[in-house]
């Protein structure tokens, strides 16, 4: 009886032991399928997008062979100096088109884990028709309208880097570094500590604080010398609490004309404003965020660094060569030069001081050893 009982036993552990590894076979599988069902997806696109391009060619073709065709070249001269004048006006007013980005391989978004969103049971159900399919309770985003949506975003960062300036929020810890290292390198503002509240609602108050902060960095920058030094390190510290809040934002005179948010639903605030200030926003969303609160959604993960970084790179490319951002470079560069070179000046004045410090006490010690001082000394 012993024997047959444990023979029972063995038996069922195998039954078990086979059917976790069928499901995970059959997991892997799903996975599998999942990935190759997106890549031939993306083919379809490309083959789509190949013949959308030909025919616009085609018809851009048409069209200016039908313009040079009716062009009448008998034109009257007294009007010639007023059509040169408005030619003037419309090349001042209009803007050099610049290329278009070129995206990256479906592949290397599968890479970055850009198309795993959320599980079931955290979606929000406006996000619905950016879904690809469902695999383990974790919802997949669907890669091609991703990256349909992408193009639209960036030609809009495109146009408006030169029409204004461009801001970057991105709060979160995975995002923050990458925020902070791309708006520095290519001109543009950015908030990857804390949303300054009323910096689109108020921007007038934050615009004074920001002149406060240049003053006080100036001052510490030339020693502060009509400061105790209580004083000093008290200015020391409300410029380093001041930094934290608005060191991406210095030089911004106005509302910039577009926002990029990498987490809409960590970025909440800075949503409301830029809705209320009628500033266009592009957002990275997963599947728990809000489409409808985003001008330009752009459906990805938000929680992956590699993820994150591709499309912060992708951005960098559309805001480079913009008028305002080569601007703020050449902006912040001066600045930092400017605060250097007064550092430099007060340190240099400070051991010049010194030295001549030094150089009296020297002096005064010699004097001493050198005088025979006699000392007379009275009795009582």
């Amino acid at each position: 009886m012993a024997e047959k009982s444990v023979k029972a036993n063995v038996a069922v552990a195998s039954k078990k032991a086979a059917k976790k590894t069928i499901s995970k076979i059959e997991s892997k599988e799903e996975k599998v399928m999942s990935s190759d069902m997106i890549l031939e997806d993306a083919k379809k696109y490309k083959t789509e997008e190949k013949a959308e391009k030909t025919s616009t060619v085609k018809e851009k073709v048409e069209q200016k062979s039908s313009h040079f065709e009716n062009r009448n070249d008998n034109r009257p001269h007294s009007n010639f100096a007023k059509k040169t004048s408005d030619n003037k006006q419309v090349k001042e007013e209009k803007i050099p088109e610049r290329a278009e980005i070129v995206l990256p391989e479906l592949e290397k978004f599968l890479e970055a884990g850009s198309h795993f969103g959320h599980k079931k049971s955290r979606w929000n159900p406006k996000m619905q028709e950016y879904v690809y399919a469902e695999r383990n309770g974790v919802h997949i985003i669907d890669l091609i309208k991703t990256m349909k949506l992408l193009k639209t975003a960036l030609k809009e960062i495109q146009h408006a880097s030169d029409r204004g300036s461009i801001l970057i929020v991105g709060t979160k810890g995975q995002a923050a570094s990458t925020v902070k290292e791309m708006a520095e390198e290519v001109g543009a503002f950015y908030v990857n500590n804390r949303w300054p509240g009323g910096l689109f609602t108020n921007f007038e108050v934050i615009k004074k604080s920001l002149d406060k902060l240049m003053k006080m960095e100036e001052s510490l920058a030339k020693g502060a010398q009509d400061l105790v030094k209580k004083e000093q390190l008290m200015l020391t510290r409300e410029v380093s609490r001041l930094n934290n809040l608005y060191s991406g934002i210095k030089f911004m005179d106005k509302v910039p004309a577009l926002v990029i948010v990498i987490d809409s639903r960590v970025e909440k605030n800075a949503i409301k404003e830029a809705r209320v200030a009628g500033v266009p926003v592009v957002a990275l969303l997963d599947t728990n965020c809000d489409p409808t609160l985003v001008d330009f959604p752009i459906p990805s993960n938000d929680d992956s660094i590699r993820s994150i970084k591709l499309f912060v790179d992708l951005f960098k490319q559309a805001i480079e060569g913009g008028r305002k951002a080569t601007s703020l470079v050449a902006l912040r560069r001066d600045y930092e030069a400017r605060l250097d070179m007064w550092k430099k000046e007060f340190e240099a004045e400070e051991e010049r001081v010194a030295m001549l410090k030094q150089e009296e006490i020297e002096r005064l010690k010699e004097m001493k050893k050198g005088s025979n001082v006699v000392r007379v000394v009275s009795k009582k």
